[in-house]
C-alpha cells in the first residue's frame, strides 16, 4: 500500500508539506531573532512666530502693512528654496497664521509660550524665527532655559529703539473697611517707562482736600517705585480718595496718572437697647449672643410693673440707639402716643427694630405697633401649637429643625417684606421688612431659646447664634452686603492689565467662613468667573483677572453656592492698552534669545541677510527593528496554513 501511495503525486506533495511544517517547528524551537536595520531621512521644519500684540502696529516704522508684506516676502523666499516651515502669530496665545488674523489686536505678549513651544518641538525642528519688538507684558521674563536648546532661534527686531514715555499708578494697596480712629496705611505703586530720570510728587486727596504729598525719583525703563501714606479716620461713612502723580514732558497717557478709591469707616461701637416686657426663656440667650459682639454696647431695660422699668425708661428716650429689640414686649397694646413717639425716635436716630415674641404675647399685643414693624396681623382660629419649619431658599432642606410654637399669625404688609423661614402650616416664622432706610425683623414664635441648644453644623455655632448674629448685622447694616469688604486695586484699567480683587475686614465675621467666588459682567452678559483665595500671610482675600475690551463692567461677589451676590461694584477698562505704554524695540531681550541659542539677530531692515542663512535641513535617522519569529504573526499564520493544507488533503484522500 505504501509503495502504491509513494508513486502518487499528491502523496509526495503531502509529505513535502509535512516536511516543511516540521522544519518550521524545529526552526521556531531555536527561538530565532531577526535584526533589521535601515536608515531614513526626515525633513525638519522651521517655525516662524510673528508678534501680533497691540504694540506691533503702533511703531512709526515699519507699519503693520509693511510687516504683512515683509512676512509674505519671507514666506515666498522659503518656498522658493524648498524649505519646509510652519507659521504662527502670538500674543497671549499662539495660533496658525491666516491672512485675516495678522491685525495687531493682541492685548498682551507672553514670550514664554513661544519659547515653551519651541522647546517641546525641538526634535522636529531645524530652528525657529521670531519676528517681534521684544515687549513682554505677561508671563516669565527669563530666557535662561534656552541655554540647553540645540537648535538656533533667529530673531528679526521690529521697531525703533526710542521708547515712549509714560507714568502710571500700577496699584493701590489699602484696606477696604476700617474702624473709626484706626490709622490707615496706603501703599501706591508707580511704574515708569521710557527714558525718565526725574523727581516727581505723589499726592493724596480726600474729598478734594490735600492730605499729604510724597516726593519720588523715577528712573524709567519699566522700573517701579512705592509711595506710602498713613492717615487717620475721624468721620464715619464711605469716604472718597484720589491719588495723583505729576506728569512729565512727552508722556503718552496721563489718564493713568490718577486713581480713585473709597474707604468705609465704621463705628467701633453700636448702641443697642433691649426692652424686656417680662423676663422669659428667650431673654438670657438673646443677651449672651448680643454681648458676644464686641462692637455692641447693650442697654437692657426690664419692665417691673405697668410703665416702670429698671433702669429708668427715661434713659432710653434720651439715648440714640442704632437698634431697638423688643423682648416679650409689649404685653398689652401700646398707646397711640407711645407709638407716635417711638416712630419719631426711630426716624430721628435711623434705628433698626427687632421684635422677639414672648410667651405673654399674642396678636392683640402688637395692635398699633404692627404698622411700624411692617406687618399685618391676621385673625386665625388655629390653636398655637408646636409646628415644624424650614428655611426658604437654602440647601439645608434635609435637616430636621426642632418644632417651635407658632405664637403669632402675621404676614408682610408690603412687597418689601421678606419671609426667611416658614412653618409647615404656611405661616411665616420670621419676616424682614425694609422701607427706605428703616429695617425691621419680627419672630413669630416664643420659643427661640430652643434653637440655642441646636447645633448649626455650617458655622459650628448654635442655630440661634447664627440667626440672631445675621439679623443684628442686617439691622445695623454691618453685614457683608453693606460694608463692602472687597475692592479692586484701582477703579480704571487699561486693556490687558491684571486686575486684583482684595478683601479685608477688621472683625471676626461668620459670613466669611465659606468659599467666595466672583463674576464679571458686561452688558448683562457674564464674561468671567473665578475664585477668591484667602492669603494667610497677608491676612486678606485675593483674586485676579485680566482686563478685556474697553467699556464699563460690573463685578459681583458670591458666598459659596449662593446665587445672590453679597457685594456688587463697577470698574472701567479704558481705550488705552497696556501694550501701548511700551511701544519700542527691546533689542536687549531679542539679542539675548538669539545669543543663548546660537542664532542670529537682525533688524527688520536687514531681514534679507537672515534668509541667506536659512536652508533645508534633514535628519538622517538610523533605525533597527528586532523581530522574534516565535512572536511573529506572519510565521505563525504560515505554519497554520501548512497544517490546514495537510489536514484537508488527508481528509480528501480518505486517510483520516
Amino acid at each position: 500500500m505504501l509503495k502504491i501511495l509513494s508513486k502518487k503525486n499528491w502523496y509526495k506533495f503531502l509529505l513535502t508539506i509535512r516536511f516543511i511544517s516540521y522544519l518550521v517547528v524545529l526552526f521556531l524551537l531555536l527561538n530565532p531573532v531577526l535584526n533589521i536595520s535601515y536608515q531614513s531621512d526626515k525633513i525638519l521644519n522651521w517655525n516662524i512666530f510673528l508678534d501680533n500684540s497691540s504694540s506691533i502696529k503702533y511703531h512709526k516704522t515699519p507699519s503693520l502693512n509693511s510687516i504683512k508684506s515683509g512676512y509674505q516676502a519671507i514666506k515666498d523666499k522659503l518656498l522658493e528654496k524648498n524649505i519646509s516651515f510652519n507659521s504662527f502669530i502670538f500674543d497671549n496665545k499662539i495660533e496658525p497664521i491666516q491672512a485675516s488674523n495678522i491685525n495687531g489686536d493682541g492685548l498682551t505678549t507672553n514670550y514664554w509660550k513661544v519659547l515653551d513651544l519651541i522647546i517641546d518641538s525641538e526634535k522636529d525642528l531645524a530652528g525657529a524665527i521670531i519676528i517681534s519688538d521684544g515687549i513682554i507684558t505677561e508671563g516669565k521674563n527669563s530666557v535662561d532655559d534656552l541655554i540647553n536648546l540645540k537648535i538656533p532661534i533667529h530673531v528679526i527686531g521690529v521697531g525703533e529703539r526710542s521708547e515712549l514715555v509714560d507714568i502710571s499708578i500700577l496699584s493701590l494697596d489699602v484696606p477696604t473697611v476700617v474702624l473709626k480712629g484706626d490709622k490707615v496705611d496706603l501703599k501706591v505703586t508707580i511704574q515708569s517707562l521710557g527714558n525718565i530720570n526725574e523727581r516727581l510728587s505723589v499726592s493724596l486727596y480726600r474729598e478734594s482736600k490735600l492730605l499729604g504729598s510724597k516726593p519720588i525719583r523715577l528712573s524709567g525703563m519699566g522700573s517701579k517705585n512705592e509711595a506710602k501714606f498713613r492717615f487717620n479716620t475721624k468721620e464715619i461713612g464711605r469716604q472718597q480718595f484720589e491719588v495723583l502723580v505729576s506728569s512729565v514732558k512727552d508722556e503718552i497717557n496721563i489718564q493713568n496718572n490718577r486713581q480713585n478709591f473709597s474707604l468705609l469707616v465704621l463705628k467701633d461701637k453700636y448702641k443697642v437697647a433691649l426692652i424686656t416686657g417680662s423676663p422669659n426663656k428667650n431673654t438670657s440667650p438673646i443677651k449672651k449672643i448680643i454681648k458676644k459682639n464686641k462692637r455692641i454696647r447693650l442697654d437692657h431695660y426690664v419692665r417691673v410693673r405697668d410703665q416702670k422699668f429698671k433702669p429708668d425708661i427715661k434713659n432710653f428716650w434720651k439715648t440714640p440707639y442704632e437698634l431697638i429689640i423688643f423682648d416679650n414686649y409689649p404685653i398689652k397694646p401700646l398707646s397711640p402716643n407711645f407709638i407716635r413717639i417711638l416712630g419719631k425716635k426711630i426716624i430721628t436716630n435711623q434705628s433698626g427694630l427687632m421684635h422677639v415674641t414672648g410667651p405673654n404675647q399674642g396678636n392683640k399685643s402688637l395692635n398699633g405697633i404692627n404698622s411700624i414693624l411692617g406687618i399685618a396681623l391676621v385673625d386665625s382660629t388655629q390653636i398655637s401649637e408646636k409646628v415644624y419649619w424650614d428655611f426658604i431658599n437654602t440647601n439645608n432642606s434635609d435637616i430636621d429643625y426642632p418644632p417651635l410654637e407658632q405664637s403669632l399669625f402675621l404676614i408682610g404688609e408690603s412687597t418689601a417684606a421678606d419671609s426667611l423661614a416658614i412653618f409647615d402650616s404656611g405661616w411665616p416664622l420670621w419676616i424682614r421688612n425694609k422701607n427706605n432706610n428703616f429695617r425691621s425683623v419680627i419672630f413669630a414664635t416664643s420659643e427661640l431659646n430652643v434653637l440655642y441648644h441646636f447645633q448649626d453644623n455650617k458655622n459650628q455655632n448654635n442655630l440661634l447664634n447664627s440667626i440672631l448674629s445675621a439679623e443684628v448685622g442686617w439691622l445695623l447694616k454691618t453685614d457683608a452686603s453693606n460694608e463692602n469688604y472687597f475692592r479692586l486695586n484701582k477703579d480704571s484699567f487699561q486693556q490687558g492689565e491684571m486686575i486684583k480683587l482684595t478683601g479685608t475686614q477688621p472683625l471676626d465675621n461668620p459670613s466669611f467662613v465659606n468659599s467666595i467666588n466672583f463674576a464679571i459682567f458686561k452688558d448683562n452678559e457674564k464674561k468671567y468667573y473665578g475664585d477668591i483665595d484667602y492669603n494667610f500671610e497677608r491676612d486678606r482675600w485675593e483674586g485676579e483677572f485680566r482686563a478685556s475690551r474697553p467699556g464699563s463692567y460690573l463685578y459681583k461677589l458670591f458666598m459659596a453656592e449662593s446665587k445672590n451676590p453679597f457685594q456688587t461694584g463697577s470698574f472701567k477698562v479704558l481705550e488705552s492698552q497696556i501694550e501701548l505704554n511700551q511701544v519700542y524695540l527691546n533689542q536687549e531681550l531679542l539679542k539675548e534669545i538669539s545669543k543663548n541659542t546660537n542664532g542670529e539677530y537682525y533688524h527688520w531692515d536687514d531681514r534679507e541677510k537672515l534668509l541667506k542663512l536659512i536652508s533645508p535641513k534633514v535628519r538622517r535617522e538610523f533605525k533597527a527593528d528586532i523581530i522574534k519569529l516565535t512572536e511573529n504573526r506572519f510565521v505563525l499564520i504560515i505554519l497554520i496554513i501548512l497544517l490546514c493544507i495537510e489536514w484537508a488533503l488527508r481528509r480528501l484522500k480518505g486517510l483520516i
